[in-house]
């Protein structure tokens, strides 16, 4: 039987929100078709009508129709269809197909997928409920809420789902209206996109010169010579542009100082009279008409006002349309001005840890100051409208002795002590230097890898994520929010910390398969991936990836705009551990009431 999903089923996955179905489908149809030959396969369509608990209230089943699996027609209400077994699983909105297994997976774990099961990624393996599988000792969370021995089996397991995220179909109507970005979004992304860049600012500019002749044959050497060329001259035009910025917004300082002196020492002058003396004298040094100053003084008041609210940091790392942002000035007003203000502690902490010497630009006004920020980028929580605190003060309330500790690492680290040097993520059975999804050659040196499943991550050049940690409002204490979008199918980040085994009682990553299993521990060591909330409606999942033989475990984007807090789901089975009530806040929340409040219902 022909395998591919009639359009109406794809359909009603996309309007039910349910990726997952249409893979369960093809294992159900794959195994009906090995035991039933070519007898027609008709999916059948069911409603229930639950209450808050979603508990399936009397006489609320209804069998809505049937689907014939071959030519994608309904089929008559009347078909004949079994009675619902027990073992039957209902993966939202009612849709289900009699029998169903588990989806075969490589390197994976087959239970059947449960209610309401994501992509997302954090599985809890079934625990023993005997006395001599529990721990007495009570252990702080993530977000430092205290958990006794009742959910001290929580184990946080990656789904092995290696799927990417399905795109978005075009045609059914189904997309919502976007809105084109306003100049002044414009302007704010075009100001994280370039302090996230790898730009070098600088006041000194040497002798530019190329290290050979670059009018010869267009050999290797020369072509890395005439890069290295186009890359200094483009530092120095950027500095130069910052420069010019920094000076001119200073020069509205001093000449609203000189307005104010004049009109001081003649105390007859009004304040347009005074204005119309200073810009003469500016205009006999400057050599320019005053109707022209008057043009620039309108673009460099804007300079000053994004200084002013933003911080030096917003100006100097502007985009190249802060000039027709500042010209026309169709968005200057209290909306730019509050958005500047809630991003100038971020800005100030991505400046400072990713360009230490970008302060050293404002000595050319005679402004000297050192920076506030250090680091790690992500070592610095970000708060709204105030000055950002360090990571390790906003858990004083676990009370550890030294203090909470924490290592940024980019590579998980292996435990050797458990693993010697062998690393249990090691697939013998993959060829490294082939992708498993693209079957391209994966290589780490970027010109002679082809595999461009995540380019951000491997086999492409390495930058900065643009990514802050920032304190929520909503009693999570801290989150992960996005400062530039990320496009659905994005690789955000790799999931980091100590590769190590045995860990009982505290929030682990499982990867591995049965027989090859092993944990990412991030009590100590790790990335900003540690401080992903959850939520019941997530905007990134976690995924699987083996790059050069080696399993991976990514933070991939569902589409992620900038300004979002970026969130993944933990799972029906994580938060059933738990005895945690559920913040995320969404109207579609499952555990607004306490993981353990539906944990009876299995």
């Amino acid at each position: 039987m022909d395998l591919s999903l009639p359009p109406l089923v794809s359909q009603l996955c996309d309007l039910l929100q349910n990726p997952s179905f249409p893979g369960q489908l093809a294992s159900a149809i794959r195994t009906a078709s090995r035991s039933q030959a070519q007898e027609p396969l008709y999916l059948r369509v069911d409603a229930s009508l639950v209450n808050e608990q979603h508990r399936t209230l009397p006489n609320g089943v209804f069998n809505l129709g049937c689907i014939d699996l071959r030519d994608g027609g309904l089929a008559p209400l009347s078909l004949p269809t079994p009675a619902p077994s027990p073992d039957a699983q209902d993966d939202g909105g009612g849709i289900s197909i009699e029998p169903i297994s588990a989806l075969p997976s490589d390197f994976a774990d087959t239970r059947p997928f449960k209610r309401h099961k994501t992509v997302s990624g954090l599985r809890l393996p079934h625990t023993s409920r005997s006395k001599t599988g529990r721990t007495n000792s009570s252990y702080h969370d993530l977000e430092g809420n205290k958990t006794h021995d009742k959910a001290s089996k929580s184990i946080r397991q990656v789904e092995s789902d290696t799927r990417f995220p399905q795109r978005a179909k075009p045609g059914l109507g189904l997309e919502p209206p976007v809105l084109e970005p306003t100049s002044t979004d414009k302007l704010i992304a075009g100001i994280w996109k370039q302090v996230y860049s790898p730009v070098e600012l600088s006041r000194d500019f040497s002798n530019i010169q190329p290290a050979f002749n670059i009018r010869s044959a267009p050999s290797s050497e020369v072509f890395k010579s005439v890069n290295a060329l186009c890359l200094k001259y483009y530092n120095r035009s950027q500095s130069s542009r910052a420069l010019e910025m920094i000076v001119q917004a200073f020069w509205v300082e001093c000449f609203e100082a000189r307005t104010a002196v004049l009109r001081y020492e003649k105390p007859i002058l009004s304040k347009t009279e005074a204005r119309m003396i200073a810009i003469r004298e500016a205009c006999v040094v400057l050599n320019w008409k005053e109707k022209d100053l008057r043009n620039r003084m309108a673009i460099w008041r804007g300079y000053k006002e994004i200084k002013d609210y933003g911080g030096w940091a917003s100006l100097v790392f502007a985009s190249a349309g802060v000039y027709r942002f500042c010209k026309y000035r169709s968005e200057f007003g209290e909306v730019l001005f509050s958005r500047l203000r809630h991003i100038r502690s971020g800005l100030e902490v991505a400046a400072d840890t990713l360009h230490p010497g970008w302060r050293d630009m404002l000595r050319v006004i005679q402004q000297d100051t050192s920076a506030v920020y250090y680091g790690n980028p992500h070592e610095w929580v970000i708060t709204a409208e105030d000055a950002a605190l360090p990571l390790a003060s906003t858990y004083g309330n676990l009370n550890l002795p030294d203090g909470f500790k924490y290592q940024f690492v980019d590579e998980c680290v292996l435990d050797e002590t458990v693993f010697a040097a062998k690393d249990p993520r090691r697939v013998s059975e993959l060829d490294p230097d082939v992708c498993p999804v693209c079957h391209e050659k994966q290589s780490d040196a970027v010109t002679e890898n082809q595999c461009s499943c995540y380019p951000t991550l491997f086999g492409g050049v390495h930058g900065p994520i643009p990514v802050q940690i920032f304190r929520t409002a909503n009693g999570k204490n801290n989150g992960v929010v996005a400062c530039c979008p990320f496009a659905r199918g994005t690789a955000i980040a790799e999931f980091t910390g100590l590769i190590t085994t045995g860990i009982e009682g505290r929030d682990v990553m499982i990867g591995g398969s049965r027989g090859r299993t092993y944990q990412i521990y991030q009590g100590n060591m790790g990335n900003f991936t540690r401080f992903i909330n959850h939520s019941c409606r997530p905007n990134s999942q976690f995924q699987r990836f083996y790059w050069r033989g080696v399993e991976r475990i990514l933070v991939v984007s569902r589409g992620v705009d900038a300004g979002c807090e970026i969130t993944v789901d933990y799972s029906d089975r994580y938060w059933r551990e738990l005895d945690k009530k559920c913040l995320c806040g969404e109207a579609c929340c499952r555990f607004a009431g306490g993981g353990n409040v539906r944990k009876a219902k299995g």
